[in-house]
């Protein structure tokens, strides 16, 4: 009887024991999964803040960006420009069919180089412009000469008013569908064919061609320009002409060619 008392208290406290160590893993259990979502709780919380709104910014309307541009290029000493035709040509004096025209405007002059056609046959020109003096070369000898300026064919020619007159005089200017890509703004508009009588020289004064104007969203600076329709008495309705402003205020002065 004795030796089953004393199993009966053996059991008794093994039973205990594991009860209690139930209790203790349960417990140990149940801490660790808290601290777990505490911790998933505080991580989640860290990986994403809560956004913080960006300041407002003003919008710039497409008129008041062209006059940003306009007062942009005035500040300039000089600039490259190159004037091409994605179709038809201009047409100058002399019988002459202007393709592509270049050039760099500095503070004492003008600098030009130009292809063109007189009936079938391609010529080139140079010309230089330093103040009231112009120099050019023989379209088809290729000589240097000095000539007065009227005499000059591209006598109209005035990069710098050019600029000014596109800027200052484009009408219904409205941001285009691609108006800030690759740092460029571009604005679209329409302009009177007179405003342009510094490129091609004649126009048709009831002319209103569409122009498309590209601006460096930094600098404002005028960068591209394109022409499409009628200018001239002579331009197809298809006539484009793409003009391209490059090396800004490049520290040149021009020399006489001769």
């Amino acid at each position: 009887m004795y030796r089953e008392d004393r199993l009966d208290v053996a059991t008794s406290i093994m039973n205990n024991i594991r009860t209690r160590s139930i209790s203790l893993i349960t417990l140990v259990a149940a801490s660790t999964l808290v601290l777990l979502a505490v911790s998933i709780g505080c991580s989640n919380s860290e990986e994403t803040p809560s956004p913080t709104p960006a300041p407002a910014v003003p919008q710039v309307t497409a008129p008041e960006a062209v006059e940003l541009s306009r007062s942009a290029m005035a500040d300039l000493e000089s600039f490259s420009f190159q004037l091409t035709h994605d179709s038809g040509h201009t047409t100058l004096s002399g019988a002459l069919l202007l393709s592509r025209a270049s050039g760099l405007v500095a503070t004492n002059g003008l600098d030009l180089e130009a292809e063109a056609n007189i009936g079938r046959a391609f010529v080139r020109a140079e010309a230089v412009v330093i103040g009231e003096q112009t120099w050019m070369t023989n379209v088809f000898t290729g000589v240097w000469s000095e000539i007065a300026p009227e005499d000059s064919p591209f006598s109209f020619l005035d990069p710098v008013k050019l600029v000014a007159d596109i800027l200052g005089d484009t009408q219904r200017a409205a941001y285009s569908n691609e108006s800030a890509t690759n740092g460029t703004t571009t604005i679209s508009g329409v302009i009177p064919a007179k405003s342009l009588a510094t490129l091609v020289g004649s126009v048709d004064p009831d002319a209103v061609p569409n122009v498309v104007l590209s601006l460096n969203a930094e600098s404002k600076l005028l960068e591209k320009i394109v022409i499409s329709g009628a200018v001239q008495p002579e331009d197809e309705p298809g006539t484009i002409r793409v003009i391209t402003l490059t090396e800004f205020d490049k520290q040149v002065s021009l020399e006489p060619p001769i």
